[in-house]
């Protein structure tokens, strides 16, 4: 018998615990704070921390754990966590990437993913998790981003190099 597959419920402001509420004003500032005019697209904060080169992919991700720390406290499951670590982890890396990965962070809205996946997913009959209980594993995330950031750029510049190195003699 195939799962039943349940309705997405987003729930109004005023029946959300008020953290919960701030992480939605987060995500959204993050992801679609700015409209396009005359199109449907939006762009936040993400997109354009990503333009400042080095460390912008970086600064962004870590302000995006914060949604995975409201995950954390609301008892979501581990692997839904994973699923947003991979998220900003992937948004870093594809944004490390030169004119592509801006346009990329431009169309990736990894936030307002991860607000969805926490209103899915959050434990509604525990009592949220203490900051001390979720204190390890917010540091564990971002050194593990802060390594995608290492990781993406090595990569990148090894490419540039390697590239230099076929092209051959300038002279």
């Amino acid at each position: 018998m195939p799962k039943a597959i349940e309705p997405e419920v987003i729930e109004p402001d005023e029946k959300l615990p008020r953290d919960l509420v701030a992480l939605r004003r987060f995500a959204r500032l993050m992801d679609e704070a700015v409209a396009i005019p005359g199109t449907r697209f939006r762009f936040g904060l993400d997109a354009a921390l990503g333009l400042i080169p080095g460390i912008g992919d970086l600064a962004a991700g870590i302000l995006s754990t914060w949604i995975v720390v409201g995950a954390l406290r609301h008892r979501v499951p581990a692997r839904i966590i994973l699923r947003m670590v991979f998220n900003i982890a992937f948004d870093i890396a594809i944004g490390a990437v030169p004119v592509a990965g801006d346009v990329f962070d431009f169309l990736f809205e990894e936030n307002m993913k991860n607000m969805r996946l926490l209103e899915r997913y959050r434990n509604r009959r525990r009592t949220p998790r203490t900051p001390f209980e979720i204190a390890l594993v917010t540091v564990l995330i971002v050194a593990f981003l802060a390594a995608v950031v290492v990781v993406a750029f090595g990569a990148l510049l090894a490419l540039v190099f390697w590239l230099i190195g076929k092209r051959g003699p300038l002279l």
